[in-house]
């Protein structure tokens, strides 16, 4: 991420988490105020805002956060298997 007097800008090479659907990728490009992100296990593409705030449609991955998502996954999972999930 690059921080400037404009604001926080997510960077190629960035590693994100797309808030609405879970999907993981890294910054592939960006252009202007565009970022397209390649998804981890589909390499499809997708777009969104360079611009970083608590709106945004991604955040970025730390490993802090990338190990809170895993557990969170993980507990999905089992839940799942146990009937309690659909």
């Amino acid at each position: 991420m690059e921080t400037n007097v404009d604001g926080t800008y997510f960077q190629e090479g960035d590693y994100v988490h797309i808030k609405r659907t879970g999907e993981k990728g890294r910054i592939n490009a960006a252009d202007g105020g565009v970022v397209y992100v390649l998804i981890d296990e589909t390499n499809e593409t997708k777009l969104f805002s360079a611009y970083v705030d608590e709106d945004a449609y991604i955040e970025p991955i730390t490993s802090q956060a990338e190990d809170t998502t895993l557990q969170g996954k993980g507990q999905r999972e089992k839940a799942c298997r146990q009937g309690a999930i659909a």
